[in-house]
């Protein structure tokens, strides 16, 4: 984990704070070998909106590893120590509180192991709002989700599928959205809540780490997104729109909303 973490580094974009910040998540597969997979994060930065829209490599490795698939998450290792947020966002998945954190200071040498719940004490998670399990549990189920028939476009239903598998127990807007790019690949990203509700990610923002992570230092352009939702008593909308129009100014977000 810690020779990857320099190469998870260089994934970054940051053309705000030129800061660059590397994690590397391990994971248990699925499968019946249950053997361990690392994924790589990175910190991405987006010029002209609000810091907010950010997403940290933490969140980066963690997205990166929950679209592959697999189990439980072990260990995150990380070229800086997490920032609040951060430890906010790591304490949503199941099984935070035996969560190991490995800190390598890169300029030194120096590594030190810790438990995320010495990093957050008293801390305020899914099971303050009613739910039993976290953030990537063996418990976690697909959600029924339809359009109607006439949307049988094929990025649109890969966004229906996204949205079928994102995590939204707070307010039940289960969203996904679809990107395509110019060099003919596309890409999806599904929304992640958190029990503090501003760690949470936009499905857009979950595919454009999928397009990042897939594609180091690629001039891929975005060409056409679409976003899936059910929507509730809040909407991914609009802060999809406002990110897409950062990333890709012209590209216009196509919406449908599922049931």
């Amino acid at each position: 984990m810690l020779r990857l973490l320099p190469l998870a580094r260089l994934y970054s974009k940051t053309p705000i704070s030129g800061f660059q910040v590397g994690a590397v998540a391990k994971a248990r597969k699925s499968d019946p070998a249950g053997e361990n997979a690392l994924f790589l994060g990175a910190n991405i930065e987006f010029p002209s909106q609000a810091l907010t829209q950010t997403i940290h490599a933490e969140q980066s490795a963690v997205v990166n590893a929950w679209r592959q698939g697999p189990g439980k998450i072990e260990t995150i290792a990380v070229t800086a120590a997490p920032c609040g947020y951060c430890r906010q966002f790591l304490y949503e998945l199941d099984g935070s509180i035996n969560l190991e954190v490995i800190l390598h200071n890169q300029p030194s040498g120096k590594t030190s192991r810790h438990n995320l719940a010495d990093f957050l004490p008293e801390a305020f998670g899914p099971r303050e709002l009613g739910q039993a399990a976290g953030f990537m549990a063996a418990s976690n189920r697909r959600t029924g989700l339809t359009l109607p028939p006439s949307s049988n476009d094929t990025l649109v239903q890969k966004a229906l599928a996204a949205a079928g598998q994102s995590y939204a127990p707070y307010s039940q807007n289960h969203a996904g959205c679809a990107v395509m790019t110019a060099n003919g690949n596309d890409y999806t990203g599904r929304y992640i809540e958190n029990a503090a509700f501003n760690p949470s990610l936009s499905p857009l923002h979950t595919a454009i780490i999928q397009m990042t992570m897939d594609n180091f230092a690629s001039d891929d352009e975005i060409t056409r997104a679409v976003l899936v939702e059910k929507s509730t008593s809040i909407s991914q909308r609009s802060i999809c729109e406002q990110l897409l129009q950062t990333v890709v100014p012209g590209v216009n977000l196509e919406y449908y909303e599922a049931r």
